[in-house]
């Protein structure tokens, strides 16, 4: 781990390592099939905010994708917050509850994207590798 990127393949840049934050089981391993399908690392999967944040601090991961309500009762946001403030973790909010950021937390937690469930065909991965190669750049 140690802030090495695993690699996708031999002939393709650095795949990103990523964190799921979600409580639904179903949608947690469906987010991580996709995110495996498109050749990226899923780091771990956490199910309330605190877990995210020590997933986090082990794991460093490149991006965490987050839903807002999760298991304990805790926020997403205010998992993306830390992320963000302290660690400089950038995220992608997938949640059918949008309405629920207030525009002083988007501002702190400058969302990549904010994704509506249930996902379109391909919407995770258009931001996903507009964000990777971003980074490459």
């Amino acid at each position: 781990m140690g802030g090495e990127r695993a690699l996708s393949s031999p002939d393709k840049e650095p795949a990103l390592r990523i964190l799921v934050v979600e409580d639904n089981v179903f949608i947690a391993f469906d987010l991580e099939a996709q995110i495996q399908d498109m050749g990226h690392v899923v780091v771990g999967i956490a199910m309330t905010a605190s877990s995210a944040i020590e997933m986090s601090n082990q794991h460093r991961p490149d991006l965490a994708i987050v839903d807002l309500q999760l298991a304990d009762g805790s926020r997403g946001q205010d998992a993306a917050e830390h992320l963000r403030t302290e660690l400089e973790i950038p995220s992608i909010i997938v949640s059918g509850s949008l309405h629920h950021v207030t525009a002083d937390e988007r501002a702190i937690i400058q969302p990549i994207a904010m994704l509506s469930k249930p996902l379109l065909p391909n919407e995770l991965r258009q931001v996903i590798d507009k964000m990777a190669s971003s980074q490459r750049a």
